[in-house]
């Protein structure tokens, strides 16, 4: 039987019983999610890391079940999410002038014209974009990153994409 108990108290034998007993069940609830192979392996591990960090909120109220699916559901969710704000790049492509456009545009050169845009800006303006954009930071992260109120963040991202809707004209 698993000690919770142990586990709040940082008792590393208890937390490999429970790896031991969930790994392959998390594995393949990852799996049937339609995530790959590597991407279910990886966010396995990223449940048990997040298990381990937040150890002290796990109650014993609740079944020890309820409460890995509980948090790998969790970090599936901020999968998806960053995934999301990933995608977000496209939202901020420029659209191609008719005369350049191929019938099927490749990503790689759609991804030429952003960091062609994305270079031209100021230097915080583009390290705020890139954040954003690449790295798919959050505004209150990339606030706290950067020592910046989120208003400026926003602000900064704002003015970006003005700037490269700008700049799209005479590129």
């Amino acid at each position: 039987m698993l000690n919770i108990s142990l586990i709040k108290d940082g008792n590393e034998k208890a937390f490999k019983q429970l790896y031991d007993l969930f790994h392959v069940k998390l594995f393949h609830y990852f799996l049937k999610r339609k995530q790959p192979h590597h991407i279910a392996r990886e966010l396995t591990q990223c449940t048990f890391i997040k298990i381990w960090q937040y150890r002290l909120s796990l109650t014993e109220s609740c079944s020890i079940d309820t409460q890995v699916f509980t948090t790998a559901n969790s970090v599936l969710i901020d999968h998806i999410r960053m995934e999301a704000r990933q995608a977000q790049i496209s939202v901020y492509t420029p659209e191609l002038p008719d005369h350049e456009a191929a019938p099927q545009v490749q990503t790689f050169e759609k991804n030429n014209y952003i960091h062609t845009y994305i270079s031209q800006l100021p230097p915080v303006r583009k390290k705020v974009i890139e954040l954003k954009l690449v790295h798919g930071y959050s505004n209150k992260e990339i606030a706290h990153q950067l020592s910046m109120a989120v208003k400026t963040v926003e602000d900064h991202i704002t003015k970006a994409v003005r700037t490269i809707k700008t700049l799209r004209l005479f590129l």
